[in-house]
């Protein structure tokens, strides 16, 4: 039988984990999310534009040294060379750059989106950071509580909000029933397994918000 988090948690099908982190992975989280890797290949980081190329280089250097493996950085603005990309790719990382409705307009306008899909359904284990997180939702929070911009809607009904703290907003869109908020402080990751498993990793816990609080 399911359990609670596995129907709360929904999540796109597919052999490979999806890792929502409330911030940049840290050590512990990496290596974590490295163990989840079934085949060989190298790690990409997949970002918005070309400007963020340089930020996602950074980001990738943490993970090649605890893997050992080759990395490479793509932008969605270059189909043929993320498709490519991400058939060679063991691990994908989407990194804490840009914002949200960046994220969302980057992978939604172009083929990155149904890339990215298509890399989960076949095995590849996905990071997504903070703002790429948070695009990840149904819904965007915007910065000052009110409802923001539709996400890629791969975890439905959420509005994920990372960098999560007590002082964090609590978004408007709340108030209807089909919508709930996930709470990642940094250093804290949800990782949803193909077979329903769902993990907390990290120092912390999520805040799975509805009409009113409770925690997971």
């Amino acid at each position: 039988m399911p359990s609670v988090l596995s129907q709360l948690f929904r999540r796109p099908q597919g052999t490979g984990w999806l890792v929502l982190c409330g911030g940049p992975a840290p050590e512990g989280l990496i290596q974590r999310a490295l163990a989840l890797v079934e085949h060989a290949g190298i790690l990409v980081a997949v970002v918005p534009s070309a400007r963020d190329l340089p930020g996602a280089d950074i980001a990738l250097e943490g993970w090649m040294d605890d893997s050992g493996w080759e990395g490479r950085s793509v932008d969605c603005e270059t189909s043929d060379t993320l498709e490519d990309a991400l058939t060679e790719a063991a691990l994908v990382l989407l990194p804490d750059l840009a914002d949200a409705e960046t994220y969302v307009r980057g992978f939604g306008q172009t083929d990155a989106n149904e890339f990215l899909l298509a890399a989960l359904d076949a095995g590849v284990v996905i990071v997504a950071e903070g703002a790429a997180a948070e695009s990840l939702g149904e819904q965007i929070a915007a910065a000052d509580g009110l409802s923001g911009a539709p996400g890629l809607c791969w975890i439905p009904g959420a509005v994920i909000q990372t960098h999560f703290s007590e002082e964090t907003n609590n978004p408007s869109i709340l108030n209807r029933n089909d919508r709930f908020r996930i709470g990642l402080p940094a250093g804290v990751s949800l990782a949803l397994g193909p077979e329903e498993e769902r993990e907390i990793w990290g120092e912390g816990k999520p805040t799975i918000t509805f009409r009113e609080w409770w925690k997971a």
